[in-house]
């Protein structure tokens, strides 16, 4: 990815390359993680637990190509040479060079041969080989804890948004109104709502709501962990069972979330259960689906009205389009010209999202021609799509 867009624009190493403190959060946020990665790399090295230092090592990589190259693509595909894109570039080249350095004990040919590309072949200064460049160290500028306990929010709230969708078969491609996440206050609602606009496009909804109470959209149930519970109640269990059944599950919820612990009444007296020693289990009401995880509930509004479904459908020819583009082996800076035809609703709704459909196709042209028809067409939402593509 780096490699194919850096050739495109001819960006290369030796540009300038802005501060830090002056780049975007995603790039702070990545370089943060790439900071804690080394340092946690270092720690376990030095203690001679290398399956450790892969772990730390496959949690960034995982972090890096599914969050941070997922959500950066927009900016290395931007035709315009801007701060912000520079910014993009530098950040990338860093993290990958210093990547590969932390990954050299542990995959020593593919580390080779990507450094010789990455950096020997710019740099004629350059150690001959990654294995006698110094091993990475933690750099203070790129440290930014705060940031990173904001992401792993940001990233949990989509992950969670994005398991409602597939438990409830709601297509990714189809619009939602409202996502709503469920937040303890309002500090947390303005930490989560900075990246706002990356929940949205994540969860493919137009708005993002919060709210401090979720009995409006979901019931709770508390049930026990009887696999951590038995040893500690015994006997006690099933009037655990019972107790919780019957208590009020949106109230204990809410008690759970502000003191870490529930209290409840047995015959035997009062016990306190932590959050390891229940289960939560929750139910959306009509209209809305929800999940919970790592101390979060996120509940979408399944509603769907006829604009929302008209989005869906230009979606849909989108991602038509882009799949012929791949199947033509088209480069991917390639401009294309289309033709299309179709009728009803599906044709509406093209119609009113054709900017946006010859944008993200870079078609420089989009025009509407019945006589439209080539081996690419399809059938979407049961109507026939006609198209045809050729470059411009």
């Amino acid at each position: 990815f780096f490699v194919t867009y850096a050739n495109i624009d001819g960006w290369a190493p030796g540009d300038e390359r802005p501060a830090v403190s002056k780049r975007p959060d995603m790039d702070r946020w990545v370089l943060a993680e790439l900071d804690a990665t080394v340092r946690a790399v270092r720690q376990e090295l030095d203690d001679y637990k290398s399956h450790m230092a892969v772990r730390h090592l496959l949690g960034f990589v995982d972090g890096l190509s599914n969050w941070y190259v997922r959500r950066s693509r927009a900016r290395f595909w931007a035709s315009d040479d801007t701060a912000d894109k520079r910014a993009a570039f530098s950040t990338l080249y860093e993290v990958l060079v210093d990547l590969t350095k932390l990954a050299a004990p542990f995959i020593p040919f593919m580390t080779e041969t990507l450094f010789q590309n990455l950096v020997c072949k710019g740099d004629a200064s350059a150690p001959a080989s990654v294995h006698l460049a110094s091993f990475p160290h933690p750099v203070d500028a790129r440290v930014d804890d705060a940031l990173r306990q904001t992401m792993e929010r940001v990233r949990n709230v989509v992950t969670l948004g994005q398991r409602v969708r597939n438990e409830n078969k709601l297509k990714v491609r189809q619009p939602l109104a409202e996502a709503i996440v469920v937040v303890a206050d309002d500090a947390e609602r303005q930490a989560i709502d900075r990246f706002s606009s990356a929940i949205r496009e994540e969860l493919n909804v137009r708005e993002l709501g919060f709210t401090q109470e979720p009995h409006k959209y979901v019931e709770f149930q508390l049930v026990p962990n009887f696999r951590v519970l038995g040893p500690k109640l015994g006997k006690q269990v099933p009037a655990c069972k019972k107790a919780l059944a019957e208590a009020d599950g949106s109230a204990l919820y809410a008690q759970m979330e502000e003191n870490g612990k529930i209290i409840i009444e047995l015959p035997d007296g009062p016990i306190d259960l932590t959050p390891d020693e229940v289960e939560v289990r929750l139910s959306a009401r009509e209209d809305f689906a929800a999940a919970s995880g790592a101390g979060h509930v996120v509940v979408l509004d399944t509603r769907v009205d006829d604009s929302l479904l008209r989005e869906g459908l230009a979606r849909e020819v989108i991602n038509r389009i882009q799949r012929v583009r791949k199947g033509l082996d088209l480069a991917y800076e390639e401009r294309i010209a289309v033709r299309w035809s179709a009728d009803g609703d599906l044709a509406e709704a093209i119609e009113e999202h054709a900017d946006r459909i010859a944008g993200e196709t870079l078609a420089t042209s989009f025009t509407r021609d019945a006589a439209a028809t080539s081996e690419h067409d399809a059938e979407i939402a049961g109507a026939k799509l006609g198209v045809g593509i050729e470059p411009a």
